[in-house]
């Protein structure tokens, strides 16, 4: 029996009540599975329409969602038991250094989070000038290298011995005291650098 209240109609085969009509939108919401749908005959002879169309599209997209499984993977924020004073989660951290490589030198400034290295600007405040290089600013994934060794060890023929730093010391020091010592660097335009050389010269001699 027609609504007389309805006032819009899909088309006039909704509104004449064609039973071809009525049967086939029984099948838009169905409870069995998409392919046993597919399967029967009497759906095979339903003729396509746009909104069929949209409607296998989006149980095939739903369907492919599902199967991907893509998880998004779970990140979880571990706060510091004794926080640093020094680190402020969040706040990035700077430290005024200088970068040399080769003939490449520049004073830099290096931006840290948590204690990491992330990036690398040039120091303003420096008289040897503010600009880095592109060689300065792609040196901090030096330290993301996963071929770095991740702790103290020994090298002999090319391959690596993991080792503590108590062993490497009291090896270096024997050698140090029993044969002569020579410094094989580039040239050396830390301040830092020329003051640990000069005390270690003075305690070995030789």
């Amino acid at each position: 029996m027609k609504d007389k209240k309805k006032q819009y109609w899909i088309g006039t085969d909704e509104l004449n009540e064609i039973p071809q009509y009525l049967d086939d939108a029984q099948l838009e919401y169905h409870d069995e599975p998409l392919m046993k749908i597919i399967q029967d005959d009497k759906t095979l002879e339903v003729k396509s329409s746009r909104r069929d169309f949209l409607k296998f599209l989006g149980f095939g997209l739903s369907a492919a969602t599902v199967a991907a499984g893509c998880e998004i993977p779970v990140k979880k924020a571990i706060p510091y038991v004794v926080k640093p004073e020094t680190i402020v989660p969040g706040i990035a951290t700077y430290y005024a250094s200088s970068f040399v490589h080769g003939g490449d030198y520049c004073p830099i400034l290096v931006k840290t989070r948590e204690g990491r290295p992330i990036k690398i600007e040039g120091n303003s405040l420096s008289k040897m000038g503010s600009g880095t290089s592109a060689r300065a600013q792609a040196f901090v994934l030096d330290l993301y290298d996963i071929n770095r060794l991740k702790g103290p060890g020994s090298i002999a023929s090319g391959t690596v011995t993991a080792s503590d730093w108590a062993s490497i010391d009291k090896a270096a020091k024997s050698a140090f005291a029993n044969g002569n010592i020579r410094i094989l660097t580039n040239t050396n335009m830390s301040p830092t650098m020329k003051a640990a050389m000069d005390e270690f010269i003075v305690r070995y001699p030789n």
